[in-house]
């Protein structure tokens, strides 16, 4: 059964308010740590990004989230600790980028990515076959890889980036 424009929108706007309240979390946690208000918006940001730029990471919740989470603001906060933490874009225009996702990227988000739906649902959902469900899916985590870009600090091993 496909999803309605209405079910997508709903579903896109609650997963932006769990990006967002996962930024809040971070932001919050990191500003008592590093005790500066810039830095911790710096490690947020870059933590955000990096879930992001894999958002197959959303359909999951609790230890493999959370797990997530720590590992990517660990090393942010070891970098601002040592002076090494880059400097990327802030949490306005990474927010401003989510909400300027295309619907085509939205839908197929939505489902692949927060639903976990596989590849045979996926089409069905889409109205294609596998192959352009695939293609399409492909295309989205692309797109959002380079959505995340300004957020992610450089590194030399991609894995390092996400």
């Amino acid at each position: 059964m496909r999803a309605t424009n209405s079910s997508v929108a709903v579903e896109y706007a609650e997963w932006v308010d769990r990006v967002r309240a996962t930024f809040e979390a971070v932001q919050y946690t990191c500003s008592h740590r590093l005790a500066d208000p810039g830095l911790a918006e710096q490690v947020g940001v870059q933590v955000i990004a990096g879930l992001v730029s894999r958002p197959t990471v959303f359909r999951y919740f609790g230890l493999p989230y959370s797990g997530r989470i720590a590992r990517l603001a660990e090393t942010r906060i070891a970098e601002a600790d040592s002076g090494r933490l880059a400097t990327v874009c802030g949490w306005a225009e990474l927010r401003e980028r989510l909400d300027g996702v295309p619907e085509e990227h939205r839908e197929v988000l939505v489902a692949a990515c927060i639903r976990g739906e596989d590849l045979p649902t996926l089409a069905a959902g889409l109205s294609c076959d596998e192959q352009e469900a695939n293609a399409r899916r492909e295309a989205t985590l692309a797109f959002m890889h380079e959505l995340a870009g300004p957020g992610l600090p450089p590194a030399t091993d991609p894995d390092e980036r996400g």
